[in-house]
């Protein structure tokens, strides 16, 4: 019955961090926090970023010029082709701010997060697309010395962790998120059925794949490492029971 309830701990342990990996801006694992974290040991030139400009209405935008401000080194920059899309390579994983000058001057920023490169592929891509604010919005944005306007979201995403980041990278820990959701999935049926039919077989089963579930901290590896030892002290009590009185 202990090693039971161990399983069913694990179980829910495995089940909260693989929502957690699931949800993308809440909890403990955040995505934009794993992406950058792994960019943080990076080689530096090793990010690309290709991009989409289109209007509030998705109409790509032509000739507007962007930039990539790097710490290190010059600034990179580039202009949108005819059907919005721009590339700008050279860059360095993590997080950078990018501003987009329309044609007119107005200029609008954000901050983003730069794919590191994957497993032994040299470059790290990201592909990002960029609404251009409303004229509405730059009416109310501040105006720098030659009149343009320039809108900053770079300081209040760094601040709420809203960096703009390419969602297809985060789909690891969307895989990860769902295998520790189907684990303890697994974990729960094993041992209400091994309860049910009083088979310690399937909960000791249940114990083992609780540990794979594996938990925040690594809470669910504990304890259904501590449900299988019990479930082991408890076959070999009933085995020691089965020959005392065979004797």
């Amino acid at each position: 019955m202990f090693a039971a309830l161990l399983a069913l701990l694990a179980a829910c342990s495995g089940l909260y961090v693989g929502l957690d990996y699931l949800d993308a801006d809440e909890g403990v694992y955040r995505h934009r926090q794993l992406i950058y974290a792994q960019a943080e040991g990076a080689p530096t030139e090793s990010a690309i970023l290709t991009g989409l400009l289109v209007d509030e209405n998705g109409e790509p935008l032509e000739n507007f010029t962007v930039v990539g401000h790097l710490t290190s080194r010059n600034n990179v920059r580039t202009n949108t082709s005819d059907d919005g899309t721009f590339r700008l390579e050279s860059l360095d994983p993590g997080q950078m701010v990018v501003d987009i000058q329309s044609p007119a001057g107005n200029i609008f920023t954000n901050l983003v997060i730069l794919n590191p490169p994957a497993a032994f592929e040299p470059i790290g891509f990201t592909k990002l697309t960029f609404e251009w604010p409303e004229e509405s919005e730059f009416s109310n944005a501040s105006e720098l010395s030659d009149g343009s306007k320039w809108i900053d979201l770079s300081e209040s995403q760094r601040e709420n962790e809203t960096q703009l980041y390419d969602q297809t990278a985060a789909a690891l820990y969307d895989m990860f998120g769902t295998g520790f959701v189907g684990l303890a999935t697994i974990t729960i049926a094993l041992t209400l059925l091994g309860l049910r039919t009083k088979s310690p077989g399937l909960i000791r089963t249940a114990t083992v794949t609780g540990f794979f579930s594996m938990g925040h901290f690594w809470v669910g590896c504990c304890l259904g490492l501590i449900g299988f030892l019990v479930s082991l002290t408890l076959l070999r009590g009933q085995d020691f029971q089965v020959t005392t009185n065979s004797g």
